[in-house]
């Protein structure tokens, strides 16, 4: 059974995490796997709202959807597991930790820091709607403009005589300085978004709580869209973000006894692979049918890509699907 990462509209297949799952599923079907698509609550027809859903919930839903399927006469229920994606992969670990749990599950780029760590880490922990503000699309842009420059000095030094090492000497030291640069950038970013996520977390009251956000929000990206703006805050203080802000995926770790595939893509920016990897296998020490697959040049999607921003058209890796495939049918 497939879980997605919230937030992802289904219906949408340019997604890079529903060219995921609809890839995936349509593999492992091919291999003779028996495939359940588990959508997010008011999506695909059913009730209820994403947004509402806590971590808790989606983990019943799993095992409601397991329990469906232990009815189903064409489904060996011996080897019944759960495949998750992102927070789906959190959902699926949770739901290993239950009673009536999975025979497996492998979780793709799950999170092994607390939720309010892993969303401050984030290139842009509301990126996905944070609208046309080109705040940091600037910074971007200055930044490319600072390397032409280097390389327009370089071949001016080269012209009136500097040798290959004073050039080199010289093209180092500014890129030192940009990469500086950048690094306080991020840590600046990562420092207000934390910021924001404090106040989400010490204030209950979501109209307080909108007011102050708007104010931070209106600081950094002095662009943003009203709209923009108004939706960002809101989902920030959804019941679902407040639920992840308060998460913390390693306890619960002890209690999973299935065999556990945990998988992640080296070049993922959104779930750093090393961090999170040894946090969760440090959760499942316990549990001696662990593997680990760490995949190079794979973003969070698995997509042969550097970049996050613009992955929609990055081909899928095959490797990961088939990685995925072999291990399922290995389970006994």
């Amino acid at each position: 059974m497939l879980l997605p990462e919230r937030g992802v509209d289904e219906r949408n297949p340019v997604l890079p995490e529903s060219q995921l799952l609809n890839s995936l599923a349509d593999y492992l079907v091919s291999q003779g796997v028996a495939v359940l698509r588990l959508h997010q609550r008011g999506h695909g027809g059913s009730e209820g709202l994403a947004a509402s859903t806590t971590l808790a919930e989606r983990s019943a839903d799993a095992i409601a959807a397991l329990n469906y399927l232990r009815t189903r006469p064409q489904v060996d229920v011996t080897r019944l597991g759960l495949v998750g994606h992102g927070e789906g992969a959190n959902v699926a670990l949770l739901a290993g930790a239950q009673p009536l749990a999975p025979t497996f599950v492998v979780a793709v780029a799950a999170a092994g820091l607390p939720g309010r760590e892993l969303l401050a880490q984030q290139p842009a922990m509301y990126g996905k709607i944070l609208g046309n503000d080109s705040t940091d699309a600037q910074r971007e842009r200055k930044y490319r403009l600072e390397q032409a420059a280097a390389e327009q000095e370089a071949a001016k030094m080269r012209a009136h005589g500097s040798n290959a090492a004073q050039v080199q000497t010289y093209l180092d030291q500014q890129h030192l300085r940009q990469k500086a640069a950048m690094r306080r950038d991020e840590e600046n970013l990562i420092k207000h978004q934390r910021a924001m996520l404090e106040i989400v977390r010490q204030t209950p009251d979501n109209a307080q709580a909108q007011a102050i956000l708007s104010n931070m929000l209106r600081q950094r990206y002095p662009h943003i869209a009203p709209a923009d703006l108004q939706a960002s805050v809101q989902l920030l203080t959804t019941p679902a973000y407040r639920s992840y802000l308060a998460f913390d995926p390693v306890p619960a770790l002890a209690e999973v006894h299935c065999p556990v595939l945990l998988l992640q893509g080296e070049n993922d920016r959104q779930v750093n692979a090393a961090v999170n990897v040894a946090l969760l296998k440090k959760g499942l020490r316990n549990n001696a049918r662990v593997a680990e697959l760490r995949l190079p040049g794979l973003n969070h999607a698995l997509q042969l890509t550097n970049d996050e921003k613009d992955s929609s058209e990055a081909p899928l890796s095959p490797d990961a699907l088939a990685d995925i495939n072999n291990w399922i049918l290995a389970q006994k």
